[in-house]
């Protein structure tokens, strides 16, 4: 199978499959921008020149002959994009993995990296087992097993040497072993190294009393796993994140099932700036919720698409958007008009702009707002996830925007006279 990286948002590069695995990247590139909710079509595909450029979503899709991986633009300077891209995934679904890679792993592709990860804990399975539960079954059985079923005795009239029993057996058909056999089988096909394809195929066949399907997602977010089983948890997280995702479980050509395991990058990189502002609020001594709840301080449609987080103090009240895309002037402006008309709404203090750290755009810059009667001041802050695969990398980052938004909300509480507080008039 051919692998080929690509990186969102940059140039168009040649397509190394074959014309047939072009044909369906085409197909399912429709798809995926329905079933991911995008405004357009992630694959631009140009036939003339035989070249595909990636827009707007993250992650691998393996077709019949080959694997696409793409690297999310907010990650292009980081060597170890692809642990930092799964510590993001795992941070936003609350996640208790913290991805490590070790020597043998840390050059393998994204989908070859969670395979490993499901290998290894299902080659443990073989000889430790998984979790078993009783199974009520009904059999026919040369002896009495269990009780006789009553109901189905006519039948030793005509089989007298055959006993209708019903009975139970301990046995590993429970959801946490049908969502490790159904990550094997998704994985195998996307995955780039034969040996491992050869191992998920093999292990996705262990316990055969298992079902392969991925049990439905109210029972995935309650699976707990006892201590005995604990070497599970890092593949059945996997399983989780894979089983997330709206795109997934999708089959492709007949003779090859495809899978698609792609994110928004727009999306994850705001869920991920969510999340980190959330932790970091909490450790300085504030509090930082999702937009929509600045509804419950006043009733604004104009708030609703426009603010993403609200950060909030005792006293102040700062409306936060997040933009994936790099900073340019022209997009601050673009996004501070509809902000500061939220924000002028929701008695916000001051606005910020979130954007994935670059080399324009100097972390905490400050921009006074000349329009009376609303937020002062707009701050332009970033978050950095390269690195994130790193031992400390997590810190780091929560670090670095707690002092930003620590940063942010004492300046709003120096504000000049006539500016808005929480609560208060203009």
């Amino acid at each position: 199978m051919t692998g080929q990286t690509l990186l969102e948002g940059g140039p168009a590069q040649p397509f190394a499959g074959t014309a047939a695995d072009l044909d369906e990247l085409r197909l399912r590139s429709t798809e995926l921008a329905t079933r991911l909710g995008l405004a357009e079509e992630p694959f631009v595909i140009d036939d003339a020149a035989g070249t595909i450029q990636v827009r707007g979503v993250a992650g691998f899709v393996a077709l019949g002959d080959s694997t696409i991986e793409i690297m999310p633009h907010v990650l292009r300077h980081d060597p170890g994009w692809r642990v930092s891209m799964l510590t993001m995934l795992t941070t936003v679904h609350h996640l208790e993995w913290v991805p490590r890679v070790d020597r043998g792993s840390r050059h393998a592709g994204l989908s070859d990296l969670l395979g490993m990860i499901v290998a290894g804990a299902m080659g443990r399975a073989s000889s430790e087992g998984v979790p078993r539960t009783y199974v009520e079954r009904t059999a026919v059985t040369p002896s009495i097993r269990g009780q006789v079923d009553a109901g189905r005795m006519w039948r030793r009239v005509v089989d007298p040497y055959s006993v209708d029993c019903r009975f139970s057996e301990f046995v590993a058909d429970g959801p946490v072993t049908s969502a490790l056999k159904w990550a094997c089988a998704e994985l195998a096909g996307a995955v780039q190294q034969p040996w491992l394809e050869s191992e998920l195929r093999a292990y996705a066949d262990l316990f055969p009393e298992a079902s392969r399907d991925l049990p439905p997602p109210s029972v995935m977010d309650g699976l707990q796993l006892t201590p005995q089983f604990g070497f599970l948890s890092e593949a059945l997280d996997v399983a989780r994140m894979l089983s997330m995702g709206p795109q997934n479980g999708t089959s492709g050509r007949a003779d090859g099932p495809t899978r698609a395991f792609l994110w928004s990058t727009e999306k994850l990189f705001g869920d991920f700036v969510q999340e980190v502002a959330e932790r970091a609020a909490k450790g300085a001594g504030f509090t930082a919720y999702r937009g929509s709840r600045a509804r419950r301080l006043n009733d604004v449609n104009a708030a609703e698409g426009a603010v993403d987080t609200v950060v909030q103090s005792d006293s102040e009240l700062v409306a936060v958007t997040v933009c994936a895309r790099e900073y340019t002037e022209d997009l601050a402006d673009e996004l501070s008009i509809g902000l500061i008309a939220a924000g002028r709404e929701l008695g916000a203090s001051d606005i910020a702009i979130v954007f994935p750290a670059s080399m324009g755009l100097r972390p905490g810059t400050q921009l006074r707002v000349r329009e009376p009667g609303g937020p002062s001041m707009l701050h332009l802050l970033t978050v950095d996830p390269s690195g994130l695969g790193e031992h400390g990398g997590m810190a780091r980052a929560l670090n670095e925007f707690e002092l930003d938004l620590s940063m942010v909300l004492t300046i709003a509480q120096r504000r000049p006279v006539g500016s808005r507080r929480l609560g208060g008039t203009a």
